[in-house]
């Protein structure tokens, strides 16, 4: 609830009215989706408390060309501290060592300064593509970047 004001401009199930239920279905759902080699997800964990500090993830899988989308979110109380970056640094290590992922791409709609600050940092800026993303109902372009193995 902490980061609703924070995230849910650009991630849409991020309201007021997210419960506890829609958090166990998401853990539930994230089990099948890996079993499945459809999706991968990963929370951020803070070291010392255990505190849930956000997620990154892969999803939009597409096995024949070994590509991967890469999402992540970080609560408020976490942001700018690096925490983000690291964790999907983390993830990416993952996806090219253990998934056979051979391209990472990371989309961002263009007024989200935090996601494409974390995105600078982690790939090369690809271009923004018109029509990228559905937000709220809405077609928007999204600055794109992508990572291979060779990039890190």
């Amino acid at each position: 609830m902490e980061s609703v004001d924070h995230v849910s401009r650009w991630l849409p199930w991020c309201t007021e009215n997210y419960s506890f239920s829609d958090a166990q279905d998401w853990c539930n759902s994230a089990l099948t989706a890996w079993e499945n080699d459809t999706d991968y997800r990963f929370i951020i964990e803070d070291n010392d408390t255990r505190a849930i500090l956000g997620s990154v993830g892969f999803n939009q899988i597409v096995k024949q060309h070994k590509i991967a989308n890469l999402g992540y979110w970080i609560r408020k109380s976490a942001a700018g501290k690096g925490v983000c970056t690291t964790a999907c640094r983390l993830a990416i290590d993952y996806a090219f060592s253990k998934l056979d992922i051979y391209r990472i791409e990371i989309h961002v709609h263009p007024e989200n300064t935090a996601s494409n600050t974390v995105a600078s940092k982690l790939g090369v800026y690809e271009g923004t593509f018109r029509n990228k993303l559905v937000l709220h109902g809405k077609s928007v372009a999204a600055k794109c970047y992508s990572v291979i193995p060779g990039d890190i």
